[in-house]
């Protein structure tokens, strides 16, 4: 299984979601739409930050598979015990200008998938 857009959200053998949407706005939209109505989704996603790993967790995934990813994405993965498959992993995913972290990964620090997702939401 292989995605060629930007986000690809798998049930049961079948796509259930595709977004073209940047940075988890696009898991955010199936969240609002679906809730956590399908656990055990399989997240295909082109860069895969911790915001991803926690809304990845919020949702009960049981895999994601990203071509870029990040080593704090990983490590909450592992703890989630999510199975994840990066293409490269990077130590941070960067903000648009390359000058420092991703705002997503500062908000998401010391956060549990549950806390996140509502920093995410009330916004």
């Amino acid at each position: 299984m292989e995605s060629s857009l930007g986000l690809e959200l798998w049930f049961n053998g079948d796509i259930i979601y595709i977004s073209k949407k940047s940075g988890v706005e696009g898991l955010l939209d199936f969240i609002r739409q679906y809730g956590k109505k399908y656990e055990g989704l399989i997240i295909f996603d082109k860069i895969v930050g911790q915001g991803v790993a926690l809304l990845a967790a919020y949702l009960g995934a049981k895999e994601v598979y990203g071509i870029t990813g990040s080593r704090l994405a990983a490590k909450n993965l592992e703890k989630f015990k999510i199975k994840f498959y990066f293409e490269k992993t990077i130590d941070n995913i960067l903000n648009k200008n390359k000058t420092d972290l991703c705002p997503l990964e500062k908000l998401s620090f010391d956060r549990s998938p549950e806390e996140f997702y509502r920093k995410l939401a009330d916004k």
